[in-house]
């Protein structure tokens, strides 16, 4: 498990067998690399698709792995734009977005009412709203934003898990 701090899990480990996440052996670990290019985004959320295929959060991983991966395009100088994720027992799952680093930090920058109908300004609070947890790892010269997902979603404030 990735927290602030610790290394991220895009080091060495090998691939799982590509079944449907019900029916993997856990800790189960995919990763893949992308060109980093706009058309890279939508290519990124098809495999991710197939490798989570069933789980609760599907959409939310999928939505967050398009926000994380566009801004990996956008916002840095990377060529290409890793991926890991990892299923754990009951379902957890870790998505780590790996980029080649920026002359900035990722953040949740200054937005307005009058940006409610932009096109962008929206990744880190999207990332903050629907995981678990998440964060990012700053290795010179890359940079790892890594979030979780549990199949029971995020907590409410007040709420325990």
């Amino acid at each position: 498990m990735s927290v602030e701090g610790d290394a991220p899990l895009s080091s060495g480990l090998p691939f799982r067998d590509g079944r449907s996440v019900e029916k993997a052996v856990f800790p189960a670990l995919e990763k893949a690399v992308f060109p980093a290019v706009e058309t890279s985004v939508a290519e990124a959320r098809r495999w991710l698709r197939k490798v989570v295929d069933g789980h609760p959060r599907l959409d939310d991983a999928v939505l967050l792995l398009s926000e994380s991966f566009t801004n990996a395009v956008l916002h840095t100088r990377s060529a290409a734009v890793g991926v890991v994720v990892l299923v754990e027992e009951g379902q957890r799952l870790q998505i780590e977005v790996i980029d080649e680093g920026a002359e900035t930090s990722p953040c949740v920058c200054g937005h307005t009412s009058q940006d409610d109908l932009g096109e962008s300004g929206r990744g880190i609070r999207l990332l903050r709203a629907l995981s678990d947890q998440w964060g990012f790892v700053e290795e010179h010269p890359r940079c790892v934003v890594w979030f979780t997902l549990v199949p029971e979603g995020p907590s409410q404030p007040g709420t325990a898990r």
